[in-house]
């Protein structure tokens, strides 16, 4: 299994929620970034990049008044019922009584293609789809376990209140999976036998 962590910098990311939608937007911001001037080449520097790539909570639509934009936002995430039983038990060590677990949790995460023509929108989510597909071997370097159920969906077009621009509207769905191992080792576990008999026989 590969260690969850950053593109940018290594670092380890244990929440499995936060590791998918930061690899995922750190991943296009790498992709796009090394693409020529005038073929929306992405920029850290905002007053330098052709195109925002982040999620739905640092921008909102009339950050697109600029450049088209890559929105990502996760969907839900959910454990697979792996092992015997269905109890993800990886082992048991007989000397501790420390028990592993290790399961499969499944998350897919959605990207919305947005600018004001329509044509850019589709080209936009049919890159993001594309990178997805090719550079699969390289992302599970970062510790995705597989990438799969790429699809891109149907332009919409997005009206904004109070002005009369129109924005097209793409979207890409990812789904993947990610590792995910812990151990419960015999002292945590009779400290929680101690609290639950403890509240329980509480009047």
């Amino acid at each position: 299994m590969s260690d969850r962590t950053s593109i940018a910098d290594r670092k380890p990311i244990a929440n499995v929620a936060l590791f998918i939608k930061r690899t995922a937007i750190e991943f296009l911001q790498a992709i796009f970034s090394v693409r020529a001037t005038g073929s929306y080449r992405f920029d850290a520097d905002d007053t330098k990049t052709e195109i925002f790539i982040g999620d739905q909570h640092t921008t909102n639509l009339n950050a697109v008044e600029i450049n088209p934009s890559i929105i990502a936002v996760r969907g839900p995430i959910s454990y697979l019922p792996t092992g015997l039983g269905g109890g993800s038990v990886e082992s048991v060590s007989m000397p501790t009584g420390n028990i592993t677990f290790n399961d499969l949790l499944t998350g897919s995460i959605a990207f919305s293609c947005l600018s004001r023509e329509g044509p850019e929108a589709e080209d936009l989510a049919y890159l993001v789809m594309k990178s997805f597909k090719f550079f699969r071997p390289e992302l599970m370097k970062y510790g995705f376990f597989t990438i799969k159920g790429m699809n891109m969906g149907a332009e919409s077009l997005v009206e904004q209140e109070g002005t009369d621009d129109k924005l097209y509207l793409v979207p890409v769905y990812v789904t993947v999976q990610v590792q995910d191992r812990a151990t419960l080792s015999d002292e945590a576990a009779k400290n929680l036998r101690k609290v639950v008999v403890s509240v329980l026989s509480t009047p």
